[in-house]
């Protein structure tokens, strides 16, 4: 299957096929973004680093559905696969079982998926309902305010970010993508090698 594409278009997006991809149309200056869909970006200090692979992921916290505060920050020596999505985004409800299946893989080797929710409001019982009937193993943390799609300047959800034990972004996947195909699998793969060679 097709890889989610780092253009402003839908992974794998092609005219005539289902959207993969959910956005809104986004204002800035002389700059129109249209697509189909769901979800919205933010603005962001031109002097922050791009959310780019090969740069530092940006700081970033969310809440656990028991009210605990995890940042990346503190998950500094893993590698992470963070996926902004929310529970009415139909292409991130379709991601869930494979990234689920990543963490059940890995997660004795260092990786954690972690899912940041962008559902707004008081969202935390729906989420919360959502994990279980899934039954979604890896941790999910709440932003409702949607804080994350501003640091990362995301254009839409879902959108992914593979990030090592450095804390730098090695890959960023925009909209649907399977993360348990042979490609996406090595990069998880690289990045836990690099770890291991650097603390040899």
């Amino acid at each position: 299957m097709p890889r989610a594409r780092l253009a402003g278009s839908p992974a794998g997006g092609h005219p005539g096929r289902t959207a993969r991809w959910c956005i809104r149309m986004l204002a800035a200056p002389a700059v129109f973004l249209l697509a189909v869909g769901c979800g919205e970006s933010q603005g962001e200090s031109p002097r922050a680093a791009p959310p780019i692979p090969g740069n530092p992921a940006p700081a970033w916290e969310g809440r656990t559905l028991d009210g605990e505060v995890v940042s990346l920050e503190s998950l500094k020596g893993q590698v992470v696969l963070l996926n902004v999505w929310a529970t009415w985004c139909a292409p991130c409800i379709r991601e869930m079982p494979a990234l689920d299946r990543l963490e059940r893989t890995y997660r004795d080797r260092g990786v954690r998926v972690i899912g940041a929710s962008v559902d707004r409001g008081s969202a935390a019982p729906q989420v919360r309902r959502f994990v279980e009937e899934h039954d979604i193993s890896f941790l999910i943390l709440l932003d409702p305010d949607q804080t994350i799609m501003s640091r990362f300047r995301t254009l839409g959800v879902p959108e992914t970010f593979l990030i090592g034990p450095d804390g730098v972004i090695a890959h960023r996947w925009i909209g649907e993508f399977d993360p348990m195909v042979p490609s996406e699998r090595a990069r998880v793969d690289a990045l836990l090698s690099d770890d291991a060679t650097g603390n040899l």
